[in-house]
């Protein structure tokens, strides 16, 4: 039998390397309990600055769109109905003026027209009428109309929505789609088809415009046009994610993806 002492010291000893378990043991914990807290406090930070340059981003395209919408209107009331009225100016004005000048008078109610045309369509790309009183769908549908009779390509439509996204959202989406055919209708060399697509898939909206022109080697792709800053600004401020196609000779495809939640939803194809 080990005298008191030995047994004893074992039992201290015992105890201190339990003591010592334990305390690694709690340590580990709280390393683990404090690394995670970090993380998230990490992760909750990040998410404030990306809503805080949302939030930035939406009030700065805000406020463009409150000017562009104010110039449109200065453009269509103002300058746009003085054309119209000097159109009619001219129109008496021919009945008066005794006859040979027919020709002329034709060559400037002409001009007044293609002007008043002009003013026209200046004013609604500054500012969308149509999506404000009639909502995204529908100014969709006009501007793919509107492009298609323009040329140089054959656009298609096709659309599966109704209303997902509040005005604002809808409007940053009309700009980005209408930079995008924009640019297909500048440089897809070789395009004689332009597909525009707004459709949901699961918990995603996806706008995706694709041609089926020349297409062009990403690695060569000029970047910081002010284009290209606008569609990345309306990106981010949706929140969204940009993805892109193309390769040479087979065409481009850009699509965007907006996070949304679920709704009705209608089909309507062009």
């Amino acid at each position: 039998m080990a005298p008191p002492e030995e047994v004893t010291f074992s039992w201290l000893l015992l105890s201190a390397v339990v003591l010592m378990l334990l305390l690694g043991a709690g340590l580990v914990m709280f390393l683990v309990v404090y690394q995670k807290r970090l993380l998230r406090q990490q992760k909750q930070q990040r998410a404030a600055e990306m809503a805080y340059q949302r939030q930035l981003l939406a009030a700065t395209i805000e406020a463009q769109e409150y000017e562009r919408e104010r110039i449109g209107r200065d453009l269509h009331d103002g300058i746009g109905s003085t054309i119209a009225t000097a159109k009619l100016l001219v129109h008496r004005l021919e009945q008066m003026v005794p006859g040979g000048h027919a020709e002329l008078f034709t060559m400037v109610t002409d001009i007044l027209s293609t002007a008043v045309q002009d003013t026209r369509r200046i004013s609604h790309n500054l500012y969308p009428a149509v999506l404000t009183h009639f909502g995204l769908a529908e100014a969709l549908r006009h501007l793919a109309k509107v492009s298609d009779e323009a040329g140089p390509l054959r656009v298609q439509l096709t659309l599966d929505y109704a209303g997902l996204l509040p005005v604002q959202q809808e409007l940053a989406l009309y700009r980005i789609c209408q930079e995008l055919v924009n640019n297909a209708m500048k440089h897809a060399r070789g395009a004689t088809l332009l597909t525009v697509s707004l459709q949901p898939q699961g918990q995603v909206l996806t706008l995706t415009v694709a041609d089926d022109g020349c297409g062009f080697d990403r690695a060569t792709l000029p970047s910081g046009g002010a284009g290209l800053r606008s569609i990345d600004a309306r990106v981010r401020m949706l929140g969204a994610q940009l993805l892109s196609q193309s390769a040479p000779q087979q065409g481009t495809r850009i699509s965007i993806e907006i996070p949304t939640a679920s709704a009705s939803l209608s089909h309507a194809q062009h």
